[in-house]
């Protein structure tokens, strides 16, 4: 778990300043220290967000009991593209020292696909399946 922790902040802080800065209208002004600590808050807010949307997903579908499963799936997924895009653009909104994005469609957004993508890597293969 722990190493899985790491691995993510590392391949996030790698993807912000190499991946990140060719998108256009997002900078990345920082050393390696500046992308850690930019990287920890992204994975915190990408964290929360993730707890956020899971707590909206269980209550519709307890709500609505179980039907609301048809709903929720493909919000979900929508959700789980999207997600990684908002929480960059919540990092550049708390360290603008370091992220600068110009807009959120589709400067943030392409952004997000990216470390999306990257940390695609960390998830366990049990759950890649399905």
């Amino acid at each position: 778990m722990f190493i899985r922790i790491v691995l993510r902040v590392a391949l996030v802080a790698t993807a912000l300043s190499l991946f990140v800065p060719n998108v256009s209208g997002i900078t990345f002004h920082g050393d390696a220290v500046s992308a850690v600590a930019t990287s920890v808050v992204f994975n915190l807010l990408l964290l929360s967000l993730e707890w956020v949307l899971g707590i909206v997903v269980f209550g519709i579908n307890i709500g609505t009991l179980g039907l609301g499963v048809l709903l929720t799936s493909s919000l979900k997924f929508v959700a789980s593209l999207l997600s990684p895009s908002v929480a960059l653009y919540g990092t550049a909104w708390l360290l603008p020292k370091f992220l600068q994005i110009t807009h959120y469609w589709p400067n943030a957004v392409v952004a997000g696909l990216v470390v999306g993508g990257v940390l695609w890597v960390t998830i366990p293969a049990s759950k890649k399946r399905g």
